[in-house]
């Protein structure tokens, strides 16, 4: 799955205000569209409406749940009262608690080739307000 790692970064930040990430958002209006590509990446969907007016869309959505990890383990056991001594060795797979994140669309107007508007929809659609 691709990562925005430009909104993520955004969504982690302290202050983090739907006003911040429409500020941040607003930055790229009047962008070229290869320079919205550049900085964001590959677009999760391009859309034509059939009179002509064009849009990218950005998804970040999370991962659907956690990937198992392979982990080997190393035992050593002591001795026991008659005298016995243990070792062993085990693989097996641990599953990492993630949390997701909330999820967030950002939808881009192309007019001329350019960023004309934008628009967002979802909870995770947050970040602090540009320097």
């Amino acid at each position: 799955m691709r990562a925005l790692s430009l909104l993520v970064a955004l969504t982690l930040a302290a202050c983090a205000t739907p006003a911040g990430f429409d500020a941040r958002m607003q930055g790229f209006v009047g962008v070229t569209e290869g320079d919205l590509v550049q900085a964001l990446g590959v677009p999760d969907g391009d859309f034509t409406t059939p009179d002509g007016r064009r849009f990218l869309q950005y998804e970040r959505l999370g991962t659907a749940a956690p990937t198992p990890a392979p982990v080997l383990g190393l035992g050593v056991g002591g001795f026991g009262w008659r005298g016995g001594f243990g070792s062993g060795v085990g693989i097996g797979a641990a599953y990492p608690v993630v949390a997701l994140p909330p999820p967030c669309s950002v939808t881009f107007e192309i007019r001329a080739a350019r960023v004309a508007s934008f628009t967002r929809r979802g909870p995770g659609c947050v970040a602090t307000p540009p320097d």
